[in-house]
């Protein structure tokens, strides 16, 4: 076997698992990050530790705290930042491949995708609220033709999974957008990304499935 197919068959293989590491390496480092946090938000700019509740995922990242306390959590919270944001890169990557034709649709679900994960890294930056709008815009891009793809897909509990992250989804850019709900959003955010784990954990199982389907065909 010439090297290059070699090493195209072992990216083939690997990167569904790419996602499902990286969420669970994320875990563990914002945790971290959020142990450090000298806390305040914007709900309790007073709290003196992190909050599970008032805070958002993202406050971490912040160089001070609402009151001007250093927050020394800052880096551990980018380093998690960055292992997120590549992670779902990989996923768009590969979310397509459950389904078993490629058209535009699956291209504009990579393209759009990856596109909206690359922006999200920047979500640390002074641009945070500009780069929410950008990655809502791009999300959507990405998965109305998802959707389309999805409605033909046997799955049904892959596909009540994706609709109900798409919703929440939904309900959170509004509620950051509008400030309706504001005061709960912080927790509603980490419920989204629970939901939003399983899909990703879901998808990249079916994925690996088919791929040692395909590579079982190939051998």
């Amino acid at each position: 076997m010439p090297a290059s197919q070699g090493l195209k068959k072992l990216y083939f293989k690997m990167l569904p698992y790419v996602p499902m590491f990286g969420l669970g390496l994320y875990i563990i480092v914002y945790a971290l990050s959020a142990a450090d946090y000298p806390g305040g938000s914007i709900n309790y700019p007073n709290a003196e530790a992190y909050s599970f509740y008032h805070n958002f995922l993202c406050d971490t990242m912040d160089p001070n705290n609402l009151v001007g306390t250093k927050n020394e959590a800052r880096f551990m919270a980018i380093f998690s930042h960055l292992i997120l944001s590549i992670s779902m890169m990989c996923f768009f990557a590969i979310l397509p491949n459950i389904f078993n034709r490629k058209n535009r649709n699956t291209m504009l679900i990579r393209t759009f995708g990856v596109a909206c994960m690359t922006a999200f890294i920047f979500m640390y930056t002074e641009y945070h609220d500009a780069i929410v709008t950008i990655t809502g815009v791009l999300g959507t891009m990405a998965l109305i033709p998802f959707f389309i793809e999805l409605k033909n897909y046997n799955n049904k509990g892959i596909k009540q999974v994706a609709y109900l992250c798409y919703a929440l989804s939904i309900v959170v850019f509004f509620s950051f957008e509008t400030k309706v709900g504001f005061y709960h959003l912080p927790f509603f955010q980490k419920i989204t990304f629970v939901v939003d784990a399983v899909w990703v954990f879901w998808t990249c199982r079916i994925v690996i499935k088919q791929n040692k389907i395909a590579m079982t065909i190939i051998d």
